[in-house]
């Protein structure tokens, strides 16, 4: 997602948006479906669905204090005459803008896609107990349902908008379709052995995610479909090029990271491993860099020496709070405003 808001149509941008129609969105929300997976799937065995039920509502409130923060920086932004870093209309009042952040409805470009994570996690309140009875088949067939359904049809209420009289920016409905069979095989992970499985047919994949590339980009990328792309890989709709490409591009790149982890010192990719522990943090930093940096730093446009320092500085900067919360045990966001003395002590030596 840095390389995409910092640096897109560059060449240090190129390694990582290489593969039409994937993108950091598609793997944020796939990921944070297998984690929740796993990781709830886990507690609800160890413990009970109550204590997972509140962990989960924390997560909830955690999100939308995030997502608030995201805001209310917008807010100021366009108060400040930079609306036009945010792409949102300019609120009559302060207040109003407030409000809108508060309720939101001020989302801001490059820092939006917290909501829709909001509310897939909250289907999780429902998805929990049909995975505790094995109905999996059940939720399976009720995602993919609701998939094809907003891919023929989708009436307003399936889309997030940005503002009040804003652009849809994302189908939530569609977008399930990421989130909901990932959090099925997070659930799964261990009695359908998905780790080894993944790693017993990685050739399969790198060829079928070698066919898909090509496929996509001399079919519809740049190809006789081009007229209508959006029909086949629009990103609001999550049309089925994006679904599928993700479907197969991620559990590819899993199986090849871990092959590389097995043979590399785990040190080596150290600042992927550590900002991708800590995605959610790293997702609101960049957003919220996003709309400072241009203001504060580096007033756009940007040349090409800039796009590259302002991108690694960014990333540095998510890496070294990665870092931080490691150090000073940070664990859990909503920890934190009692943990700030000490950190400000640690930092001050």
């Amino acid at each position: 997602m840095i390389s995409e808001h910092f640096a897109l149509g560059t060449m240090l941008a190129a390694p990582t948006h290489a593969f039409p129609y994937v993108d950091g969105m598609s793997a944020f929300v796939l990921l944070s479906g297998l984690v929740l997976g796993l990781v709830y799937g886990g507690w609800i065995a160890r413990f009970s669905l109550d204590y997972a039920y509140r962990r989960l509502a924390r997560r909830v409130a955690v999100l939308y204090l995030c997502q608030l923060a995201v805001s209310l920086v917008a807010v100021a932004a366009a108060f400040a005459g930079h609306r036009w870093l945010t792409l949102l209309p300019m609120p009559d009042s302060w207040a109003e803008g407030v409000l809108w952040a508060a309720t939101m409805r001020y989302l801001p470009s490059g820092g939006n896609i917290l909501l829709l994570y909001m509310l897939l996690l909250i289907s999780a309140f429902a998805l929990f107990p049909a995975l505790m009875r094995n109905w999996w088949p059940l939720v399976l067939g009720a995602s993919t349902a609701l998939y094809v359904f907003a891919q023929v049809g989708s009436p307003g209420w399936f889309y997030i908008m940005s503002s009040t009289d804003g652009a849809p920016i994302q189908n939530w409905a569609a977008w399930q379709f990421m989130f909901v069979p990932a959090v099925v095989v997070g659930w799964k992970w261990r009695e359908w052995q998905v780790a080894d499985r993944i790693a017993r047919y990685l050739p399969a994949l790198v060829v079928a995610s070698i066919a898909l590339w090509f496929a996509f980009h001399f079919v519809i990328d740049v190809g006789p479909w081009r007229s209508i792309e959006s029909e086949f890989a629009d990103k609001v709709d999550f049309a089925p090029a994006r679904a599928v490409g993700a479907w197969v591009l991620i559990p590819t790149l899993y199986g090849i990271f871990g092959l590389l982890l097995s043979w590399w010192r785990r040190d080596w990719l150290r600042p992927l491993v550590m900002t991708g522990s800590r995605s959610l943090d790293s997702y609101v930093l960049q957003a919220i860099a996003l709309i400072l940096v241009p203001i504060h730093v580096a007033h756009r446009p940007w040349d090409s020496a800039t796009v590259v320092v302002v991108t690694v500085l960014v990333f540095g900067a998510c890496w070294g709070w990665a870092e931080l919360r490691r150090g000073m045990g940070i664990t859990k966001l909503h920890k934190l405003p009692g943990q700030v003395p000490e950190i400000l002590r640690t930092v001050s030596r």
